[in-house]
C-alpha cells in the first residue's frame, strides 16, 4: 500500500541488469521527432508505440517515421490487433517497416481493446489471434497461407519480423509461450503475477518443445518521478482504470483478482469511458472512477512505481530481483522530455 511518502533509508541489491524500453502516442510528428531524438539519446533500448486509431497516429507511419529517424534502438508495436487490418495488409506493412528499421523492428499483436470500442468491433478471440500471428509470420517470410479460404502471399519482399503477444489471462500466457517470439505483461509487478506468469509463459513454450530462452519478456511499468508515492498515484489513476478495462475486460479468471475486488472491477468495466483511454489529461472521471470503486491503491501495486526517484529505483531493483529483466517506463507524466533525461542521468546507470 502507498504510504504517502518513501522511505529514504536504501536497501542494497546485487547489480542486476536491466534493458529499458520506453513509448508514446504520435499526435503531431515534428514532437515525435523531437522525442525520438531524446529518447534515443538518453540510452533506452526499445521505443514503442500503440495501436488505437480513434485516439492517436497510425502505429505503422508511427514506427516507419521512427525507423528513419533512430539508428540504435529496436521498434515495437506495443499492441495492434487481427479486427482492423487484413493479415496481408499487415505483414505488407511490417516487412516495409523491417526494410527502414534495418531489421530492428518487432509486431505486439492482442486481441485489441480501445481501437475496437472506439468504433463498435468486437475483440478477437484466441483462436482468431492464433490464427492471424500465424498467418501474418508466414507471409512475412514469403509462405503462402491460407486465410478465410483464399490463398494469401506476400509478392514483392520477405523480412524476419519477431511477433510478440501482449498477454494477461492463463490461456493468452501459455499461447504466448507456444507461438510468440516475446510477450508483453502489465498489471504484474507483484510477486504473485511475476510467478504466474512465468508458470504460464513456461507450460505453453514447453508444450511445443521450446524453452524460456526463446522468449522475450517485456513488462509495461507505470514509472512517475514525483515528490511522494501518493502524488504519483494520484497523478495517474486514469491509467491505473485503463489498465484494469482492459486487463480483466474478457474475464477475470487466472488473473488474481481478490474476491472482494470483483464488484468493483465489474462496476469499473460497465463504466471506463475508452474515449479518454491512455489521456490522463482529458480522462478525470475515470480517474474519479478508480478512488470511487476504492481501487487506486490496489490497482497501483499491480502497475505503478511512484515517488521520488531513490525510491523508484529501489522498487526497480525489487522487480529485477524477482527475474524481471526488461522493462517499458510507460511516460504518463507532464513532461516525457524530462522524464526520459532523468532516466539517463539517475535511473539507467544503476542497472547497467
Amino acid at each position: 500500500m502507498p504510504t504517502g511518502t518513501a522511505s529514504t533509508e536504501r536497501v542494497r541489491y546485487d547489480a542486476v541488469k536491466l534493458r529499458f524500453g520506453t513509448g508514446t502516442t504520435v499526435k503531431n510528428f515534428a514532437a515525435y521527432r523531437e522525442w525520438l531524438n531524446v529518447a534515443e539519446g538518453s540510452g533506452f533500448e526499445l521505443l514503442t508505440t500503440g495501436d488505437s486509431q480513434s485516439l492517436w497516429a497510425d502505429p505503422f507511419v508511427s514506427m516507419t517515421f521512427a525507423a528513419a529517424n533512430t539508428v540504435t534502438p529496436r521498434l515495437a508495436i506495443t499492441v495492434s490487433n487481427p479486427v482492423t487490418r487484413h493479415p496481408a495488409v499487415v505483414a505488407s506493412s511490417v516487412v516495409a517497416i523491417q526494410d527502414v528499421a534495418k531489421g530492428r523492428f518487432c509486431l505486439g499483436l492482442s486481441s485489441g481493446d480501445s481501437a475496437l470500442r472506439n468504433i463498435g468491433e468486437r475483440p478477437a478471440t484466441l483462436v482468431e489471434l492464433e490464427a492471424f500471428v500465424e498467418t501474418v509470420r508466414a507471409m512475412t517470410l514469403n509462405e503462402s497461407v491460407t486465410w478465410n479460404g483464399h490463398e494469401q502471399a506476400l509478392r514483392w519482399g520477405s523480412a524476419r519480423v519477431p511477433i510478440w503477444i501482449a498477454a494477461e489471462g492463463p490461456r493468452t500466457l501459455q499461447l504466448a509461450g507456444r507461438i510468440a517470439d516475446g510477450v508483453v505483461l502489465s498489471n504484474s509487478l507483484t510477486i504473485e503475477a511475476i510467478d504466474r506468469a512465468f508458470t504460464h509463459i513456461r507450460a505453453g513454450a514447453e508444450a511445443s518443445g521450446r524453452s524460456m530462452d526463446d522468449i522475450e519478456i517485456w513488462w509495461m511499468v507505470n514509472v512517475v518521478p514525483a515528490e511522494t508515492e501518493r502524488a504519483g498515484i494520484d497523478s495517474i489513476r486514469s491509467v491505473l482504470a485503463g489498465t484494469a478495462n482492459h486487463v480483466y475486460r474478457f474475464t477475470l479468471e487466472g488473473k488474481g483478482l481478490p474476491p472482494e475486488r470483483v464488484a468493483a472491477i465489474e462496476e469499473l468495466k460497465q463504466t471506463y469511458d475508452s474515449r479518454h483511454h491512455a489521456s490522463p489529461a482529458t480522462a478525470s472521471a475515470n480517474a474519479e472512477l478508480v478512488d470511487r470503486l476504492g481501487l487506486t491503491d490496489w490497482l497501483a501495486a499491480q502497475s505503478t512505481i511512484a515517488g521520488p526517484i531513490e525510491h523508484c529505483v529501489e522498487r526497480l531493483h525489487e522487480v529485477a530481483e524477482r527475474g524481471v529483466r526488461n522493462v517499458i517506463l510507460a511516460q504518463f507524466v507532464a513532461d516525457p522530455l524530462a522524464f526520459m533525461r532523468i532516466f539517463d542521468e539517475r535511473i539507467r546507470s544503476e542497472f547497467s
